[in-house]
């Protein structure tokens, strides 16, 4: 609209049952606001996941970054959901992530923390499974940026164990 507000609509169903309940409709909507050093987004989804579209997951989901005069952001998003297809005592899911990011010698130095996907609830509990990253991106030449980064994502059965894993992007641009 050319004040900094946007909205977005997105519908996906087959070609069996264009909104009829003899196809599984999925929609979400989405209205945010964008300025120079700030933004926030509120998004909302609906997935029909059971026979003849009587069952929902809905999703209600909250991002938003505000970008300091020194070089330095921060961003944060908050995900809560209700799962249609489940008991009332597991029926509930949590996503969420917070990171920082600025400006360090010829560089970006960031980090994250945050849900390794979503929480689901388990008996009247919600079970953590989280992840950490951390980068340093800085420029070697006028077209290339070497971003390495390192990551613990957190297991929460015991049979499975952490997993660490380091990485090394590496943009092009011409």
């Amino acid at each position: 609209w050319g004040t900094g507000f946007t909205a977005a609509f997105g519908y996906q169903t087959s070609e069996t049952g264009f909104g009829t309940k003899e196809s599984n409709d999925a929609y979400g909507l989405n209205a945010a606001y964008t300025s120079d050093s700030y933004g926030v987004s509120l998004t909302y989804g609906s997935f029909e996941t059971g026979t003849n579209g009587v069952r929902t997951d809905d999703y209600i989901g909250l991002n938003a970054y505000y970008s300091f005069d020194n070089g330095m952001s921060v961003n944060a998003g908050y995900e809560v959901g209700t799962l249609g297809s489940v008991a009332s005592t597991v029926d509930e899911t949590l996503a969420y992530f917070f990171g920082v990011q600025g400006e360090v010698g010829p560089g970006t130095l960031g980090a994250a923390i945050g849900t390794a996907g979503k929480m689901t609830e388990s008996a009247g509990t919600i079970t953590e499974a989280m992840m950490y990253e951390a980068f340093y991106s800085y420029p070697v030449n006028d077209g290339m940026t070497i971003t390495p980064l390192i990551y613990i994502k957190e297991d929460t059965t015991a049979t499975n164990p952490d997993e660490t894993g380091i990485m090394v992007k590496t943009s092009f641009s011409f």
